[in-house]
């Protein structure tokens, strides 16, 4: 059967992930390939997927309908009496995710006229609900029109009188006279998912998971990007609709995470993908000894050479082949981990302990800098990062509490890092794996910027990281401790990183470059395209669990409204206020001073508490 695949880029451009994807896949299974862009900066690349036409029109950057009509009447004109059927779609989905022969074959079999890929139900709408309307409108984002279809001059009506649209407008308002004309003349829609599956007045996004397991032939990216307070509300599951799709359709699974990494700020989408998993304890082979990635390597900062026991101990709970790399601060600190090492079973081939060059930068220039050639060097795939943490700046019990938060949560157990290192294995796009921020005794929550926003947003454009940053809270491994791909954090290595880039000690401050590197982490990852998982045990998802909820009921009671929306809504307006504009800029402020003239913290601290709780 031959057929022609008309498709929109609105705002996209050849190298977006999306458009990469679905028109290599359609330029596989149409005889004709016809692309309407808004500009002619989208045409650059575009030839390489040989479209037989390009048209560039501006209406097509207002929306993905008038980007349809306009392609749609061009291709009518051209061939007013079609002998095969016209696959349609845009850069607002990701499509096809199934086999374009398969929906073809069902058109064929039935007596449809048009193919949608999901519909919405309109009788919720209440601006439409006075008027005659089918129940449910068909959407176009992967649309395949029959050749009967396009010859009813009804049809061709609707998208001569079809008036242009924008992104703001709802859709729904512009299809429901489609709708109409199909049934007034008896024009039957086949859906890819059975109506009775769905239950919700717009399953495109609420039943998500629905659609992708049954078999629909396109993922709205507006579901990866919506607001997570959104997500919450309407319980949606996109998580298990990724899951399916990694494990149909590897290449369009990946395309959707490349959009995700360059579009999206990582914590939205980690909540709303629920990048998040909790692992028992107990291995689920506790015979497997070995993992595709091979020897793990496992690079300690052992500042203070007396903890090497616990940080062996740690690295004793790593099932696989594992390479330890250790640095300290003095020859003697050296010899004393040696010996210790080679004590409890270390060989010089699977050992390595290293002087740093000056004591500046502490965890961070002592593995950027110092470990560099291991890296670079490409002999490992996998690795973790421990050290010695006390936290002098807090009381005992917080710092032995977020000790224990990082060990417990990264090294857990023997069978807790086997569970861990399966899913690296099965899921090779997990590039960074942190333990949860740490909240119990620290003021982290919205706040763990801290001051570091600046000079992080730096390093990002420095190091031509092509992705949006969190404005809240960062997704970073507080702590400094993780699982890593080398890959991933390849960037980190490769920068040309020098000792006096970071803070002399003791001023060692919020918006130096260690700091800002802690934060910087999770963002190299995204930029490189790959994903960040946030993991706990059960243990320590009970105990964070139950602290973060008392804290949530106690501030939300506070509230009129116990809707998270309106909540968020009363919250942001008093942020504007007069104090609240105050508040921010006198922390900014404090920001730039200590970060320019650290050893002066000693002295303004204490006045921007006194600022702080006059504000607050």
């Amino acid at each position: 059967m031959t057929c022609t695949g008309l498709y929109v880029l609105t705002q996209g451009h050849a190298d977006s992930p999306q458009v990469a994807f679905s028109l290599s896949e359609l330029r596989a299974v149409c005889d004709r390939l016809v692309i309407v862009a808004a500009s002619s900066d989208q045409m650059a690349g575009l030839d390489r997927f040989c479209p037989d036409n390009v048209t560039l029109h501006p209406q097509a950057a207002t929306s993905y309908l008038s980007g349809l009509r306009i392609g749609l009447l061009a291709e009518i004109d051209r061939n007013p009496a079609p002998s095969g059927p016209l696959i349609v779609t845009g850069d607002h989905v990701l499509a096809p995710i199934v086999p374009v022969a398969s929906i073809l074959e069902r058109i064929a079999e039935s007596d449809s006229a048009l193919f949608a890929p999901y519909w919405r139900d309109a009788n919720p709408e209440f601006r439409v609900r006075k008027n005659s309307h089918p129940n449910r409108i068909p959407f176009l984002d992967f649309a395949v029109f029959t050749p009967v279809l396009l010859a009813d001059e009804g049809f061709r009506d609707f998208w001569q009188n079809l008036r242009d649209s924008d992104q703001q407008r709802d859709a729904m308002q512009d299809l429901i006279p489609l709708a109409k004309v199909l049934e007034d003349r008896r024009r039957g829609i086949l859906y890819p998912v059975p109506q009775d599956f769905l239950h919700t007045s717009d399953p495109r996004l609420y039943e998500v998971h629905r659609l992708v397991e049954h078999g629909c032939p396109c993922l709205p990216l507006a579901v990866l990007s919506l607001d997570p307070l959104l997500h919450d509300i309407h319980a949606i599951l996109l998580r298990p609709a990724l899951d399916i799709l990694r494990r149909r359709h590897p290449t369009a699974y990946g395309a959707a995470i490349r959009y995700a990494c360059h579009a999206i700020p990582m914590r939205e989408f980690n909540a709303n993908a629920d990048q998040f998993e909790v692992f028992p304890l107990v291995a689920a082979d506790p015979e497997k000894t070995s993992w595709v990635f091979g020897t793990v390597a496992v690079f300690i900062h052992a500042y203070y050479p007396e903890m090497i026991a616990e940080l062996a101990g740690m690295a004793a709970n790593i099932p696989a082949d594992h390479h330890l790399f250790v640095s300290t601060e003095s020859a003697e600190n050296r010899q004393t981990i040696e010996t210790y090492l080679l004590g409890i079973g270390y060989d010089r081939s699977t050992m390595e302990v290293r002087v740093v060059d000056q004591n500046r930068g502490r965890d961070m220039s002592s593995l950027f800098i110092t470990f560099r050639d291991v890296i670079l060097d490409g002999r490992y795939e996998v690795a973790l990062r421990l050290h010695s943490k006390r936290t002098p700046q807090v009381s005992p019990r917080v710092s032995e509490e977020f000790k224990t938060h990082l060990f417990e949560n990264l090294v857990g157990s023997p069978g807790y890092v086997s569970n861990l290192l399966d899913k690296m294995e099965a899921e090779p796009d997990i590039g960074l794996v942190i333990p949860p921020l740490v909240h119990i005794g620290f003021s982290t929550l919205g706040h763990s910027w801290f001051n570091n926003y600046p000079a992080v947003l730096g390093l990002v454009e420095e190091m031509g990281f092509d992705i949006p940053l969190d404005t809240a809270t960062p997704v970073a491994p507080n702590g400094t401790m993780y699982w890593f791909r080398t890959a991933a954090l390849r960037r980190m290595f490769e920068w040309p990183w020098s000792w006096e880039d970071y803070n002399k000690e003791p001023h060692h401050v919020d918006g130096g470059l260690a700091h800002a590197q802690e934060r910087l982490i999770g963002y190299c990852a995204q930029a490189a395209e790959y994903r960040v998982l946030t993991v706990m045990t059960p243990r320590s998802a009970a105990r964070n669990y139950a602290k973060l909820e008392y804290k949530m009921q106690r501030i939300m009671s506070h509230l009129t409204s116990g809707n998270v929306v309106e909540q968020d809504s009363v919250l942001l307006r008093s942020r504007g206020s007069i104090r609240g504009r105050l508040f921010v800029f006198a922390r900014g402020t404090y920001g730039r001073i200590i970060r320019r003239w650290p050893a002066v913290r000693r002295w303004l601290r204490p006045v921007a508490q006194r600022i702080r709780k006059l504000l607050s």
